[in-house]
């Protein structure tokens, strides 16, 4: 958001440290919140004042639990988390994979701090990339189909931007929350909206025919810009 952590702190009520090392200093908990870039020489300036035992917290994507233990050493416990956009809204999916020695208490703290802001999907570090894909990347891609879409009506001519923006905008979110409902599945939306033989269906039968090839050039071309990353910070 931008905000500063002095403003942060006189906000909540938070304590804001002038330095890495003064934030680490002494910390049961210690939440890595930069980019993947900046964790290992955050790591190597903090580890001199961890306490043994320390519970590291990354969200950095493409920064593995053996990449924070390399740099921080054995002596701490790490997690990490995958969270979402859709966090600012309580909303969405945080993955959560858990490194070596995490307790049953690390494993309620962090469960509690995630569900508090949305979901916590526990699942293995080897499902993580194609899980990110789906969750924390996933505001950008559903994010560029509705501009598209939007821009799509635009080109007809027949309605302002700003005014096709709008009316796709309450549509995704009010589809968002049918489809919040356990009961209701991709499907089902469907088949409610698209009946066999009516204009929906049309519309429908185009993207079902041009879909899954997009789609999978999407995950294939994240899938290597992934590998490129992870390699190059698994090197720095």
């Amino acid at each position: 958001s931008g905000i500063s952590s002095g403003a942060l702190a006189e906000k909540t009520g938070i304590t804001a440290a002038a330095t890495n090392p003064a934030a680490a200093a002494g910390a049961g908990v210690l939440f890595l919140c930069v980019k993947p870039d900046g964790i290992r020489d955050v790591l190597e300036e903090v580890r001199p004042v961890l306490v043994p035992g320390t519970l590291i917290v990354s969200i950095a994507g493409g920064v593995t639990l053996a990449d924070l233990e390399a740099w921080a050493g054995p002596a701490h416990r790490y997690v990490r988390v995958i969270p979402s956009i859709a966090a600012e809204q309580e909303a969405g999916v945080s993955l959560v994979a858990w490194g070596r020695g995490i307790t049953p208490g690390d494993k309620a703290l962090i469960l509690r701090l995630f569900n508090a802001i949305g979901t916590a999907v526990e699942t293995d570090e080897e499902n993580f990339s194609l899980y990110i894909d789906l969750t924390s990347c996933a505001p950008a891609f559903i994010a560029v189909m509705m501009r598209e879409f939007a821009a799509a009506a635009v080109r007809t001519g027949g309605i302002e931007p700003a005014m096709a923006e709008f009316l796709v905008r309450k549509t995704l979110a009010g589809t968002a929350r049918v489809l919040d409902d356990d009961r209701t599945g991709f499907d089902t939306v469907v088949s409610r909206v698209a009946t066999k033989g009516g204009i929906t269906r049309e519309g429908v039968n185009v993207l079902e025919a041009r879909l899954p090839a997009l789609y999978d050039e999407v995950l294939r071309a994240t899938k290597e810009k992934r590998r490129v990353v992870t390699e190059r910070l698994g090197g720095k």
